[in-house]
């Protein structure tokens, strides 16, 4: 019985299982990270999209030049 114990704390080859899962763990916290990031930005850019058709930034308009002289 003893023996088995012995054998049983020596073995290591439970240790690579461990390692992979903490692997997989850390990948998985940084994709959330970087998806989290991700999303927050393209919710800011949809936000600052106007449907309403008025402009809200400070550009060059099109209207006016259409580069036709009569």
């Amino acid at each position: 019985m003893l023996k088995r114990i012995k054998d049983l704390i020596e073995d290591e080859s439970g240790v690579t299982s461990v390692e992979y899962a903490l692997l997989a763990a850390a990948a998985a916290t940084v994709v959330g990270v970087a998806g989290t990031e991700f999303y927050e930005r393209l919710q800011t850019a949809f936000e600052n999209v106007s449907l309403s058709g008025t402009a809200t930034s400070s550009g060059s308009s099109s209207t006016g030049s259409s580069g036709n002289t009569n």
